[in-house]
């Protein structure tokens, strides 16, 4: 049995190379909310072909205090958005590749004194690879959109509640790996 799973683990950690993909590390700069931003760092696999990537994202954003969450309350949020999508890789042969990207995002969202619900939401991207072989530098511009419940408890009876948009614009920097 656990030779079986040693084979399996191997087996989905090469299948991006099998593919075409790669493997990425970034920083990133982005809105949380309306108003709100917040550093962070990501990863991303990649699995595709020449001009066609598909991505799975996980970006890590730091919790921004003194966030409007809807009407006038105000609290402590942290959204981390996981993204999966594609990509077209315009120029593939030359140092500088432009790309555009699109695909759909789970935004896990954390407040501080009330409860956040999870949304389902999407992204759209543009950004460009830069060198050749194996190792390239990368710089995108992302957008995205979500919405979220939001709900606060003062007592047994009295709940407030509304609604928030998760998202905005953001920017990664980083480094990627081909394999």
């Amino acid at each position: 049995m656990r030779r079986a799973l040693l084979v399996v683990g191997i087996l989905i950690l090469a299948a991006p190379a099998w593919a075409g993909g790669g493997f990425s590390l970034f920083g990133s700069y982005s809105e949380i909310v309306e108003d709100a931003e917040a550093p962070g760092v990501g990863v991303r696999v990649s699995i595709g072909g020449k001009n066609w990537v598909g991505d799975l994202t996980w970006t890590w954003l730091q919790k921004q205090e003194d966030v409007n969450t809807f009407d006038l309350f105000v609290d402590e949020v942290q959204v981390i958005p996981t993204d999966l999508g594609i990509r077209y890789l315009f120029n593939t042969n030359g140092s500088f590749k432009p790309y555009l990207g699109a695909g759909a995002t789970f935004f896990y969202t954390n407040v501080n004194t009330g409860n956040a619900e999870n949304a389902f939401g999407g992204y759209g991207m543009l950004g460009f690879n830069l060198g050749r072989g194996r190792t390239t530098f990368f710089a995108e511009g992302i957008y995205r959109f979500g919405s979220t419940d939001v709900e606060y408890r003062y007592t047994v009876d009295q709940i407030t509640s509304g609604s928030m948009d998760v998202g905005g614009w953001g920017v990664n920097v980083g480094v990627a790996w081909g394999f």
